[in-house]
């Protein structure tokens, strides 16, 4: 909302020698099309956030960074989080800020099938997945699992799985026991 500020942005960009990778507008952070960044920085407070939350979800690719300064989305928690020494003393803020980072999660939740007997059963909320999986009707015992952006990985003990989530496909390499070999599954429901 500040022109000001977005002037000054986009000379310090120019000075960084990043003006050709960044953007910067003055306008309503809650109405801005952001489908095409692939970093989102937002210094709001939570109640703002809550509302900019959905907004942010529904439109950018999975993958897309989000960066917060000193609040975080409800609910969400962060894949990192940072805490930043100042070079001099904020009013009303100290000498420190936290930074925290968010990768927009592909949709993964859903059954998935693969060729060869698997079946995977993916519970989501937000970048936090658990993985269920059988071989052949022979529960796998899978006791990690992890989503970031497009990237899902899932192990246990003699089996690791590393694959891209697309719209109806999980496109992979699995390991078991000491062979890997690709795999692909595709979205049942």
């Amino acid at each position: 909302l500040e022109p000001e500020l977005v002037s000054e942005a986009r000379e310090n960009a120019r000075l960084a020698g990043v003006a050709d990778r960044a953007r910067f507008e003055a306008g309503d952070a809650l109405k801005a099309d952001v489908s095409r960044a692939s970093v989102v920085t937002v210094y709001l407070l939570p109640s703002l956030l809550d509302l900019l939350q959905p907004r942010l979800l529904a439109q950018m690719r999975p993958g897309t960074r989000v960066v917060t300064h000193a609040f975080v989305f409800k609910g969400w928690q962060p894949d990192r989080a940072e805490t930043v020494r100042l070079s001099s003393r904020h009013e009303g803020q100290g000498d420190e800020s936290r930074i925290y980072m968010w990768f927009i999660p592909a949709q993964a939740r859903g059954a998935w099938s693969a060729p060869g007997g698997w079946q995977l059963r993916i519970h989501q909320n937000y970048q936090a997945v658990e993985v269920q999986g059988t071989l052949d009707g022979s529960p796998l015992a899978l006791d990690k699992a992890q989503l970031e952006g497009t990237r899902l990985t899932f192990s246990g003990p003699r089996i690791a799985f590393s694959g891209e989530v697309g719209e109806h496909r999980v496109q992979g390499e699995i390991e078991r026991d000491g062979r890997r070999e690709p795999l692909a599954f595709e979205r049942v429901r």
